[in-house]
């Protein structure tokens, strides 16, 4: 396939690539309230060694990076759970704004890695305008026009599931891998709000409780929504990698090539 002119150049894929992925489901703790490097998801994934980190100190419970996947530069944004949980805060919308700002101008695809609760919300968050931002981000996000790639790896819930590329905004392709749970909030704290009147006045509630946490686990389930037709497809964290290169082929070879609109090239730099 011939690549576009304004396209970027291909690189040598680095010795070693892609030979770290049978076990990178392992990376995950097995209790979800558990905390892990999602740094080292994204390491195992692209080509050895081509990760270039953008603005690390800043808003750190966000990773925005370029790497290259099989040769062809990729920017990620990836929620990192070491910090906030993987919650969003402003710091990390305003990294994310400007990281696809970037991404978008140099005609760069972007990949999304999910694991996050949401945004940090209440007064504080208030006063630094995070409402504001929110809407900024989503309003970025719905102008780029570059190959969008989903890949949920664990919790994605609220509107973070948008801001994060998610179903409805546009995504070129949207995966999750089997650990992924998609909702409002966790079920846990769901069944209070769906069903708390009907759990006190079950004649045993813990039991009915745990019933119905259930039974919102099954409905926030990937196969649940894959059967829905909101993603495209449920995959094996293992084969992560060869399906963001075959993406990205499919991407390239539409009527664009790949090459945005380059909406964003006036976008103000500070908001």
């Amino acid at each position: 396939m011939n690549r576009p002119e304004l396209a970027l150049p291909l690189l040598a894929t680095g010795r070693g690539s892609g030979t770290e992925l049978a076990d990178i489901v392992d990376i995950l703790p097995e209790k979800a309230s558990k905390t892990y490097d999602m740094l080292q998801i994204i390491e195992r994934v692209v080509d050895k060694g081509s990760i270039f980190q953008i603005k690390k100190r800043f808003g750190k419970s966000l990773i925005t990076c370029l790497a290259r996947l099989n040769g062809e530069t990729v920017g990620f944004i990836a929620n990192q759970p070491r910090h906030l949980g993987g919650a969003m805060d402003t710091d990390a919308m305003e990294k994310a704004i400007s990281f696809l700002t970037l991404c978008d101008s140099f005609n760069i695809p972007l990949v999304f890695f999910h694991d996050t609760p949401g945004f940090i919300v209440g007064p504080a968050a208030e006063r630094k305008r995070a409402p504001t931002k929110i809407m900024t981000f989503l309003e970025a996000l719905a102008q780029v026009t570059v190959p969008k790639i989903t890949v949920i790896i664990r919790k994605s819930y609220g509107m973070a599931f948008f801001s994060m590329g998610g179903t409805g905004t546009g995504a070129t392709f949207s995966v999750a891998w089997p650990t992924a749970e998609i909702s409002f909030v966790s079920e846990k704290v769901g069944v209070n709000v769906v069903y708390g009147r009907q759990i006190q006045a079950a004649a045993d509630p813990e039991a009915e409780r745990e019933k119905l946490e259930e039974t919102m686990r099954n409905a926030n389930s990937p196969y649940t929504l894959a059967g829905q037709h909101l993603i495209h497809e449920v995959i094996a964290p293992a084969e992560t990698r060869d399906f963001l290169i075959q993406s990205l082929e499919l991407a390239h070879d539409e009527r664009t090539g790949g090459i945005g609109e380059h909406r964003l090239a006036n976008w103000p730099k500070k908001y």
